[in-house]
């Protein structure tokens, strides 16, 4: 029990947009050119192209991720579509509503090339994206939230990581600037600007999804920030079970949406 509690700590990253003077993690981008593989093409929806959210360069975290990643998967394509997303002239902003449709394209950067978004594809610029490393932990309150069906029934489990959180104010001090409250859910902390995109780790709660699972992995959480909006200002989040990312199923990711 002990190993499976110490293992619900995990390596995540925030992503922020790279300054003038500052590198980007690899090739990871939001918008802009799709990487593909030389069989693959741009898909679509019944509505028509999707859009592509982020270019993910898997292989630019890899050092400092605690999970076991397929082959040939070097960098992922996230595209989406959802019911009436549209660009609006007034902010400037991306705007995505409710999930409809999204795909998660893998690439082996060795024979990857850019490819432009099709002329009808609502296309976001390119975004050039730094990585910070952090580390992250889940809600463990969240764990019995979901619906039944959605829930990994192991009350032990979350029970024990719960005691192990309660003592974080004691030895962090309760200092909402140091870590781990920076990184933790709202119910530790009276600091709940709980916001920014990451990868990995686990996700900010949101209403309707993801909710915490030993086994199921963050992708990629997109906040309403950097040209995008989500409905009312909201996020999306891409995560996947933890056999199907090893395997590199990636038909089986789950993309979930909510806003205020």
């Amino acid at each position: 029990m002990g190993s499976r509690v110490a293992a619900l700590v995990r390596d995540g990253f925030t992503l922020h947009t790279a300054g003038p003077e500052q590198a980007p993690t690899g090739r990871f981008r939001l918008g802009g050119p799709a990487l593909l593989g030389p069989k693959d093409d741009w898909p679509e929806s019944e509505d028509g192209p999707m859009t592509l959210l982020a270019v993910m360069d898997i292989d630019a975290l890899a050092p400092g991720l605690d999970v076991v990643l397929p082959q040939g998967a070097g960098v992922l394509n996230i595209f989406f579509a959802g019911n009436g997303d549209r660009y609006d002239t007034f902010s400037g902003d991306f705007v995505f509503e409710s999930e409809f449709d999204w795909k998660v394209v893998p690439a082996d950067p060795e024979t990857a090339a850019e490819v432009p978004p099709p002329p009808t594809a609502l296309a976001p610029p390119a975004r050039l994206v730094r990585a910070e490393p952090v580390p992250a932990l889940p809600d463990p309150g969240r764990a019995y939230s979901g619906p039944k069906e959605d829930r990994e029934e192991d009350p032990q489990l979350w029970e024990a990581f719960a005691q192990v959180t309660a003592r974080i104010p004691e030895i962090a001090g309760a200092d909402p600037n140091e870590w781990p409250f920076l990184n933790v859910p709202e119910d530790f902390t009276e600091d709940d600007d709980e916001d920014g995109h990451r990868a990995f780790g686990w996700p900010w709660p949101m209403q309707g999804g993801p909710f915490p699972g030993e086994h199921r992995v963050l992708l990629l959480q997109l906040d309403s920030k950097d040209g995008y909006r989500w409905a009312d200002n909201g996020m999306i989040t891409f995560d996947i079970d933890a056999a199907a990312l090893r395997e590199g199923d990636f038909s089986r990711v789950a993309c979930y949406t909510a806003s205020c």
